[in-house]
């Protein structure tokens, strides 16, 4: 009959070398060493299939749209010009952040010797993408172990959706950049019942203060965080002060660029104007929860300038919104129902982004198909994963695993107040991939448990 090595007799011998033990303060070093190896081939495992579709999609964007007017006002900015319109008018409607990239690029590209291509932005997405699965690796191994981490980041890496937006000239890939290294920061350590020190609560403001300047769905994060705190921490005071920190970072960028904003256009502005458009286009009456220009939120544009119809479209459809949400309330059940199969349909649209949205199809009909069948085959099975194993998270002892849900639940619910589309849910993928690598690991773990002893 043989017997089990004990765990920790097992410990114990892997921390001899030909007989020697191993000092304690080598073993960090020997973890350091060992992260930095995995982080290295997940690294390589994600630029690969990103360097590939960008090399394979190397091609300008088509058609007036977001791609094509995000390069265009990059080339503003890089060239001194400021966010303005080519003829010379202000401009806020897109959030900066991503532009502003965009042009920082560009600039190096001119001091440097490359020139301002297409697919060095492309690629730019690329490095965002394979820098978040490596954060991803390290917020995975820090709230459970290597394995998960291991298993997050490589599920990640060559996620196809992930993958296919890099082709595209998004703001996606960076804003999910930033809000993982976000999360990773506030995530790095157990959570302590007497509070988190300030610089890292500001840290991570400061990073979500670029996600917000990207994407404004990250504001309002810091309630979540001061719901969790609220419960957990010592002191009610302690957890409403950590929250106020956390915006303060926030407000590094969003503040003197709202500031901006409003000078610029003479009316109080926060940090873009496309708040209106967003909340008219998926609540007007008539509204089916999925984007469309079509109804009275574009009726009124006639005869002004494009930044008039900038202004008065941002005023006038919260107007718009708020009233037709207030006199017909009983549609909301059913309309928010629509947002969200609008969001979470399907998960392949980063193939018609990177198609211009019908204005440049250039992937073959069979090639398209299987590149679609791959994306929404790994989104479903991940999604049912996800619903499987975040209860767990919920219901967690350690409250970074539920603060992970509730960020993921809470990139999914903001879309909700606007309108859907496949693209919203992008950001949430990462978080949704932990919840299933954890889950698959402790799955495998049960099995492995469950399992009779050999020899016994």
């Amino acid at each position: 009959m043989s017997i089990e090595t004990p765990a920790s007799a097992r410990m114990e011998r892997a921390g001899r070398l030909d007989g020697a033990i191993v000092a304690p303060a080598e073993r960090p070093r020997a973890g350091v060493r060992l992260d930095l190896i995995l982080m290295l081939a997940l690294f390589v495992l994600a630029i690969v299939p990103r360097a590939a579709w960008v090399a394979y999609n190397d091609r300008a964007p088509q058609g007036l749209n977001d791609p094509t007017l995000y390069a265009l006002f990059g080339d503003m900015i890089a060239d001194g010009h400021g966010y303005v319109r080519p003829t010379g008018e202000k401009f806020a409607y897109y959030p900066v952040g991503y532009p502003a990239t965009v042009a920082g690029l560009k600039k190096a590209g001119d001091i440097f010797g490359w020139d301002r291509s297409i697919f060095s932005i492309k690629m730019m997405n690329g490095m965002f993408g394979a820098l978040t699965v490596l954060l991803l690796y390290l917020l995975a191994s820090r709230i459970f172990d290597r394995r998960t981490g291991v298993v997050a980041g490589a599920l990640l890496a060559v996620f196809p959706s992930q993958v296919y937006y890099t082709g595209t000239v998004l703001s996606e890939p960076l804003f999910t950049l930033m809000w993982i290294a976000a999360l990773t920061v506030l995530l790095w350590k157990p959570w302590s019942r007497d509070g988190m020190p300030w610089y890292q609560l500001f840290g991570a403001g400061v990073l979500l203060s670029y996600a917000t300047m990207t994407r404004g769905i990250t504001l309002l994060f810091p309630l979540v965080l001061l719901g969790v705190w609220l419960f957990s921490l010592r002191s009610k005071k302690r957890a409403l002060v950590q929250a106020l920190i956390v915006w303060a970072g926030i407000a590094v960028l969003v503040v003197p660029w709202s500031i901006r904003n409003t000078a610029a256009f003479g009316q109080l502005t926060g940090p873009s104007t496309n708040v209106g458009d967003d909340l008219c286009i998926g609540n007007f009456l008539g509204a089916q929860g999925a984007f469309t220009l079509q109804g009275k939120c574009f009726a009124n544009d006639a005869g002004k300038t494009p930044q008039q119809v900038e202004l008065d479209r941002n005023t006038e459809g919260v107007k718009i919104a708020v009233r037709d949400v207030a006199s017909h309330p009983f549609r909301m059940p059913k309309l928010i129902a629509q947002k969200a199969y609008w969001l979470l349909y399907k998960d392949d649209d980063g193939i018609w982004a990177a198609e211009s949205y019908g204005h440049d199809y250039f992937i073959p009909n069979f090639r398209r198909e299987v590149l679609a069948f791959a994306a929404n085959a790994v989104y479903y099975a991940t999604g049912l994963i996800v619903l499987v194993g975040i209860l767990a998270f919920v219901l967690a002892k350690d409250l970074r695993r539920l603060t992970v849900a509730l960020g993921f639940l809470y990139v999914l619910a903001i879309p909700l107040a606007f309108f859907g589309d496949p693209r919203f849910h992008y950001p949430a993928m990462p978080l949704a991939v932990v919840i299933a690598a954890a889950t698959i690991v402790r799955l495998w773990d049960r099995r492995g448990a469950s399992a009779p002893v050999a020899g016994v």
